[in-house]
């Protein structure tokens, strides 16, 4: 006859198994932190990376279907904001989506789906530039789209999922700020951000980062 486990044993089990758990969990890269250099295939097809824009202000985000359309909300005009204060600072957005749960025999039939979703919110921001007075220009800003299809970039960055946005602004390798939806008056931090990097610019001095994780 099979006997039933004691408590001491189950307990032992809980305890080892949660260990585990917990030792797996993945942390967001925070304001300080190293940001990862990835390499990717963008919607276009074109082999690149982080690498290629080491000397740009790199504006990374991530987000699904559903969390790119909050990310969108105060993104955009916090972008415009942002550019129309600084137009001087050469600015690489590169948006990573979390498509890893779309199974491989459906990508061929989502690929150009998105590659169009792309090309239209471009060409909708494109319009937005101008209406603002200032002209696209691609050796400033640059716009990328990266399906992140087997969710490496999301494990780069320490995120299980992007249910949740997350976005980086990242100066020679060091994030100098972290957003995500709890973080407050997203949009003054994120134009505070690029204050502070155009004065550095102009200082030639790093961008002054706190790099405590609760403010």
């Amino acid at each position: 006859m099979l006997r039933r486990p004691g408590f001491a044993v189950i307990s032992t089990i809980f305890v080892f198994a949660n260990a585990a758990a917990f030792a797996g969990e993945r942390i967001p890269l925070q304001k300080g932190d190293t940001a990862p250099a990835v390499s990717f295939v963008d919607i276009t097809g074109e082999a690149t990376g982080t690498h290629a824009y080491r000397d740009w202000v790199q504006v990374l985000t991530f987000a699904d279907r559903e969390s790119s359309e909050e990310l969108k909300l105060w993104l955009r005009p916090a972008q415009l904001a942002a550019t129309r204060a600084h137009p001087e600072l050469r600015v690489a957005y590169i948006t990573f989506a979390d498509v890893s749960a779309i199974p491989r025999l459906l990508r061929r039939i989502v690929r150009p789906v998105l590659a169009k979703t792309f090309e239209n919110s471009n060409e909708d921001l494109e319009e937005a530039y101008r209406e603002i007075g200032v002209e696209p220009d691609p050796d400033k800003v640059d716009m990328i789209f990266a399906p992140d299809w087997d969710g490496v970039h999301l494990e780069a960055f320490g995120l299980e999922d992007a249910k949740a946005y997350h976005c980086w602004i990242v100066v020679d390798g060091r994030i100098v700020e972290a957003l995500d939806a709890s973080t407050p008056d997203l949009e003054d931090r994120y134009v505070a951000a690029f204050d502070a990097i155009a004065a550095a610019s102009q200082a030639d001095a790093p961008v002054a980062v706190s790099t405590s994780r609760s403010d």
